[in-house]
């Protein structure tokens, strides 16, 4: 029977759905490769096809405005996946996005979590929080008014869900991290929302076999 959600897949369409029902279950490929019976290489090949179409999702739904100068997407690589260890945050219409960074240090950071927001000649104005996740430490320049609080916060949510996500893996490859990270980023906006549902209809539109993978 044709597989609509993968032209020329060798599984089919009611394997591949039930590899996305346990992957909207959050399971990882080898509890999902032991449940299908589906060898855990091919279930990591279908989740990396998975993952790269909600990162193009995500990447779509990033409001343009609030986009910092060196931002790193799979719409601008050029050698394969973004690679980088510092994710910037910010908060729009109570949802919170996520971008990958480039040309930061730790110095860096410091410094720029020192200037304030609209502040002439602040650079990544639009960005709250950074993310390094070399040390996996999250620096924030929205929190340092006198008063302010990180209680019931969404960027302190999904850097709580991020960060405890990739603790379960066990860590996550550099070069794979950017996609973990827009796959946490869909989780915690849609959380309200029945997953697979939602992901379905975001590959009925745009099949898995139109992901251009990197």
């Amino acid at each position: 029977m044709k597989n609509r959600m993968l032209k020329g897949a060798h599984l089919s369409e009611r394997k591949c759905r039930e590899i996305l029902h346990y992957f909207c279950e959050d399971l990882t490929a080898t509890q999902i490769a032991a449940i299908t019976g589906v060898s855990r290489v091919t279930v990591n090949a279908y989740l990396k096809l998975i993952r790269t179409r909600l990162a193009q999702f995500c990447e779509d739904a990033f409001p343009a405005h609030q986009l910092p100068e060196n931002v790193v997407s799979l719409k601008g690589s050029l050698s394969g996946l973004p690679k980088t260890s510092y994710f910037g945050f910010t908060r729009h219409n109570g949802h919170v996005y996520a971008t990958g960074l480039e040309n930061i240090t730790k110095e860096h950071l410091l410094n720029w979590q020192k200037q304030h927001n609209g502040q002439p000649g602040s650079e990544m104005q639009s960005i709250q929080a950074v993310a390094d996740f070399n040390n996996w430490r999250l620096y924030r320049r929205d929190m340092l008014a006198a008063g302010a609080t990180t209680n019931g916060d969404e960027i302190s949510g999904f850097w709580g869900l991020t960060r405890n996500r990739l603790m379960k893996f066990r860590g996550v490859n550099r070069n794979t991290l950017y996609l973990h990270i827009k796959e946490c980023e869909f989780r915690y906006n849609h959380r309200n929302e029945n997953m697979q549902a939602k992901l379905l209809q975001l590959i009925n539109k745009h099949p898995l076999h139109e992901v251009h993978m990197q």
